[in-house]
């Protein structure tokens, strides 16, 4: 009785998965990607599609602020417009928003009231003389007030942001953007695997599409609001795709939620890593790619911690149940048992 009491004690079982998933997350956070929750490593190991951001994400945290366009129709003098909107900027995290901040320096901030962030669109604020002001994308700016064609969003390559009063906008901020190391071979990688890669990106479709091409990616998705995103992962997931997204806005946190396994960067907005599965701290885009096959890696090794419990109980307890196995030989087998399998999860840390 004491035999079968010791052999059926379910501990090589009950440490078979939670041994090989901490090994693995462990192994990622010396690398810099920090793990929330365990239990989307089965999702990461058999993603089959993923969706990415892509300012901030494919490529550099923060681009290089080109040039200042005054519009054919905008009034006022550049130096003052440019202060006032990077003050503005000031009060958003977005990457763009951060560069216009560092084209500005050293100039005097303007004190804003009531200023409100509209996630996928841009910033608006009172100033102190109580006019509104917004910056971001040109259809937030002009509101309601059709868009002129020499001043079309569509015919500026460089990522761009628009300043103005609501329904007139006054100046174009333009950047220059730059893909991060890493990120065409870490893609290629994930594409020659089977998983499908596709674009979802608030920036229009043209620039969307021009980054895509370098990286060979099919499935674009360019002016996309956080619903727009969200409808396209819940397509995907309809379709029975198990979907993966990286991101790093306040406009991804919707996706980034729904999606089966997500990624945030690690510079990214507060709300979008709350709601990741997991943090990629060291902002390399590569160590997806090793996230996945760290996660393949691990959930192998939970099936062989698995089977060895299975086959250990199959043959030690109908030994303890005829006599054939004694007290001693029972403790010191499941204690073996015990260190087998911890000792076949290290192996993923290493």
């Amino acid at each position: 009785m004491v035999s079968v009491l010791i052999v059926t004690c379910p501990c090589p079982l009950s440490l078979g998965a939670p041994s090989a998933l901490v090994a693995a997350a462990g192994a990622l956070a010396r690398r810099g990607v920090m793990v929330q929750r365990l239990d989307a490593w089965r999702a990461l190991a058999s993603m089959n599609r993923l969706y990415t951001d892509k300012t901030g994400t494919l490529t550099e945290e923060r681009p290089q602020w080109a040039r200042t366009t005054l519009l054919a129709d905008g009034q006022g003098e550049e130096r003052e417009l440019t202060r006032l909107a990077a003050s503005l900027a000031s009060w958003s995290t977005h990457p763009l928003s951060q560069a216009l901040v560092s084209a500005e320096p050293s100039g005097t901030r303007a004190v804003w009231r009531r200023v409100a962030e509209q996630a996928g669109a841009g910033l608006e604020g009172t100033d102190e003389r109580g006019d509104l002001w917004r910056l971001g994308a040109l259809s937030w700016v002009q509101g309601e007030v059709p868009v002129p064609s020499s001043d079309s969003a569509s015919q500026v390559d460089a990522p761009c942001v628009y300043f103005g009063r609501p329904g007139h906008a006054l100046v174009r901020f333009e950047f220059d953007e730059q893909l991060r190391p890493g990120v065409p071979a870490a893609l290629a990688a994930l594409q020659a695997d089977g998983v499908q890669v596709g674009l979802l990106s608030g920036d229009v479709s043209a620039r969307a599409q021009k980054i895509a091409e370098q990286l060979g990616i099919r499935e674009v998705h360019g002016d996309a609001t956080p619903g727009v995103k969200r409808d396209v992962l819940a397509a995907a997931q309809a379709g029975g795709a198990i979907v993966g997204m990286v991101g790093d806005g306040i406009n991804d946190a919707p996706v980034l939620a729904r999606a089966n396994v997500s990624f945030a960067m690690g510079q990214g907005a507060l709300v979008s890593r709350a709601n990741a599965d997991a943090v990629i701290v060291s902002n390399r885009f590569e160590d997806l790619l090793l996230s996945r096959r760290l996660a393949r890696q691990a959930m192998r090794v939970v099936r062989q911690n698995l089977v060895w419990a299975a086959l250990y109980n199959a043959a030690c307890i109908p030994l303890a149940m005829l006599g054939y196995l004694p007290p001693w030989g029972a403790g010191l087998g499941m204690a073996l048992s015990s260190l087998l399998v911890v000792g076949n999860s290290w192996r993923i840390g290493r």
